[in-house]
């Protein structure tokens, strides 16, 4: 039964992509079209809107080496651990855990597209270096990947 509905849920998924290649194709580690998902799924386009699997299949491009899906996952930590820095000013307990826990995997990601010559992940981790936030603070590295 279980298969069964999966394999429901993916005929549902696959005509209302109206690509059933790019679904595939992301199923089997394409990053290309994991990227391509995950940005359909951002903006509502051709499916409904659902962040979550978004940035699921942001993740998987990532991994694959997709550039922009490394920025894009790298933005979307720093987003959430901007969240619980604001929140860790307010007292809310485990802030300060998640958004050093957040910012670690935004360096991570921007360092990986900023190896690839991604300039906005090349201006991002030169401020987390900045301002040590997730990172070692270093003025040095910082002045690097800002030139």
């Amino acid at each position: 039964m279980k298969h069964f509905l999966i394999a429901i849920g993916l005929s549902v998924l696959l005509v209302a992509c109206g690509d059933s290649d790019m679904v595939t194709k992301a199923n089997n580690g394409d990053a290309q079209a994991q990227y391509d998902l995950a940005m359909a799924y951002r903006e509502g386009k051709d499916v409904r809107k659902d962040l979550p699997a978004s940035f699921k299949w942001l993740k998987e491009a990532a991994k694959g080496g997709h550039v922009e899906a490394q920025y894009e996952v790298a933005k979307d930590y720093a987003v959430e651990a901007e969240g619980q820095r604001v929140m860790a000013r307010f007292g809310t307990p485990n802030a300060i855990k998640e958004f050093s826990r957040d910012y670690g995997f935004a360096v991570q990601w921007f360092h990986a597209a900023a190896q690839k010559g991604h300039a906005g992940a090349q201006l991002e981790l030169a401020k987390l270096y900045f301002a040590g936030w997730g990172i070692k603070q270093d003025d040095a590295k910082a002045k690097e990947w800002a030139e």
